[in-house]
């Protein structure tokens, strides 16, 4: 029997504590907590760590000292820990800057919970997980010239997954397998997040086309 993944889930929705473990039962859920603070004030161990990008409950609205976001993320990294984004967030430079902070995957609420489950696993494995609007980060800086290095077989995959199609679809088309295929992503994927972690962020203003400061390297 396989061994399940061990999953630490840092939400501040009492819902999504209460019912994350219910939703995915072939994950082992080991505790919740509302805050990075409790959670590492706790001791408890964990394989992944699923992470709410904004840890802002009603109680703790007006909260200075609660870590989220990138300095969530750094925080967990420095432990050791593999996080696994758990968000509402779909804009694509803040989810970039969050594989930048040492995430290494993003998947949202809305998503079916085997998609959750499949990122769960993929970042326990150290795959990287990314959402289609990173997806089309990936093709947007390939083409303004970011030091990406893909190959032009992984620029084909991405360009198919940008837009939508289908696994089989993307395979049938470029006469490779489904396994290829998605092994040309997972490396694209992975060259994607090492672009973002060894950048400026002056850098990525210039290639995603930003205005100076709109990226900030802080929270």
């Amino acid at each position: 029997m396989t061994e399940r993944i061990r999953v630490v889930v840092i939400d501040d929705s009492t819902v999504i504590r209460g019912g994350f473990a219910t939703v995915h039962p072939d994950l082992d859920v080991v505790a919740t907590f509302p805050t990075v603070e409790d959670f590492e004030a706790s001791g408890v161990d964990c394989d992944v760590v699923v992470l709410d990008l904004l840890l802002r409950g009603p109680q703790r609205a007006t909260s200075t000292t609660t870590k989220q976001g990138r300095a969530a993320i750094r925080a967990l990294r420095e432990r050791g820990l593999k996080v696994c984004l758990y968000t509402d967030e779909r804009r694509p430079i803040v989810l970039a800057l969050c594989l930048r902070a040492g995430a290494q995957g993003v998947v949202h609420k809305a998503d079916p919970p085997h998609v959750t489950m499949q990122a769960v696993q993929d970042v326990h494995a150290d795959r990287v997980v990314v959402t289609q609007s990173l997806v089309g980060l990936t093709e947007l800086l390939d083409r303004r010239g970011a030091k990406l290095d893909l190959s032009a077989r992984q620029r084909q995959v991405i360009s198919g997954r940008a837009r939508g199609r289908h696994w089989a679809d993307i395979a049938s088309t470029l006469y490779i397998t489904e396994d290829t295929a998605r092994e040309h992503y997972r490396v694209a994927c992975r060259k994607l997040r090492d672009y973002l972690q060894h950048t400026s962020p002056g850098d990525i203003e210039r290639a995603v086309g930003l205005a100076p400061g709109d990226v900030l390297d802080e929270e």
